[in-house]
């Protein structure tokens, strides 16, 4: 009896044993196997930035305005060949408009004041000369080189007053306004003639968020986007941060200086801009999205060995909207999964794929 009982508790054993086995190999067997892609890691530059809108303006904006009376002459563009118009680039100094009126000139008298200057120049050289011979006072001397400076200055006042006749550019820039005249109309003291912008160099007045104030500079360099022009980034500069937080809004007004020589940004557009707050250079980066959070912080991607995914554990550094400086962790050259990685377990089975 004893004998039957030891062979039945023996063939059980065996039995377990055999499924138990069995259940291994299954087991192994249905093991699901993560296909994966690999990428190797590399160096790069790498910037922080903080993001920021506004509303791009003109450095230089101006209205020129009639100083005196006169009939209205539009003057003919050089460049083009034809009167000046809207959206015109004229040089510093051009002259837009004349104003015609020869009474003003008649009275101005420029003749005979250039001859004035002349007869007080050689009076005071002859004066000069006497002197040294014997034949005049000093006083003489100083009255005649006093008629002369008066004569120059009287010069320079008619050359003044001749120069209200005309309507020049102060600086190189646009015609953003011409207010329409008829020729030979007469134009009165103090009329608007003609509006000039130069936007070649622009600037754009910003609201920050406060927990940027520690990140943004004075002197940052920024990159400038429209929406207009996506395949050109401008490079622009933070020339002014206000100390002041905004009680309502929570933020702080800064301004920034941006460089537009094709005129390509124009005055009133929507500008984007990216303030480079801190950067480096050819440092190991990798993709943002595949870096994972564990509990007590740790941050890891996945490296394979033998066919096996293995968390690997890393520190970052700064970011940008695609890429993560590794601090720590992995070195150029190693190769990290870059898809397929959201469904990998440490020590998964995975297929590498091409």
């Amino acid at each position: 009896m004893i004998n039957k009982s030891l062979k039945y508790i023996g063939v059980l054993l065996l039995a377990y044993t055999l499924n138990a086995c069995n259940e291994q190999r299954m087991s192994s067997s249905s093991e699901t196997t993560t296909p994966v892609w690999l990428s190797e890691v590399g160096k790069r530059d790498i910037r922080e930035l903080t993001t920021t809108t506004g509303t791009a303006k003109a450095a230089k904006t101006v209205e020129v305005k009639s100083e005196t009376n006169g009939k209205y002459e539009l003057m003919i563009n050089p460049k083009t060949k034809r009167p000046y118009k809207l959206g015109d680039i004229v040089e510093e100094g051009a002259v837009i408009i004349k104003l015609n009126n020869k009474e003003h000139e008649n009275t101005v008298s420029l003749p005979t004041k250039k001859m004035q200057v002349d007869i007080a120049k050689k009076e005071w050289e002859g004066q000069k000369a006497v002197f040294e011979k014997g034949g005049a006072t000093e006083k003489d001397v100083l009255n005649a080189e006093s008629s002369y400076i008066q004569a120059q200055s009287a010069l320079e006042s008619a050359y003044t007053d001749l120069a209200k006749l005309t309507i020049k550019a102060p600086f190189k820039g646009a015609i953003v306004s011409l207010p329409y005249f008829t020729p030979n109309v007469e134009i009165a003291s103090g009329e608007t003639m003609v509006g000039l912008m130069d936007y070649s160099q622009m600037y754009m007045e910003i609201a920050l968020p406060e927990n940027t104030i520690d990140q943004v500079k004075v002197g940052q360099k920024v990159l400038v986007t429209n929406y207009n022009i996506k395949s050109d980034t401008l490079s622009g500069l933070v020339t002014q941060l206000s100390p002041a937080i905004n009680e309502d809004t929570r933020t702080y007004t800064g301004f920034i200086s941006i460089n537009n020589p094709e005129l390509k940004l124009r005055p009133g557009m929507f500008a984007k801009g990216e303030i480079i707050t801190l950067q480096k250079d050819s440092v190991i980066v990798i993709p943002k999205d595949i870096v994972n959070s564990r509990r007590g912080g740790n941050r890891i991607v996945y490296t394979i060995e033998q066919n096996r995914a293995m968390e690997k554990i890393i520190t970052t550094g700064i970011s940008d909207d695609r890429f993560i400086e590794v601090e720590s962790g992995l070195n150029q050259g190693d190769k990290i999964v870059v898809k397929g990685y959201e469904f990998l377990r440490n020590r998964g089975k995975v297929k590498i794929m091409k």
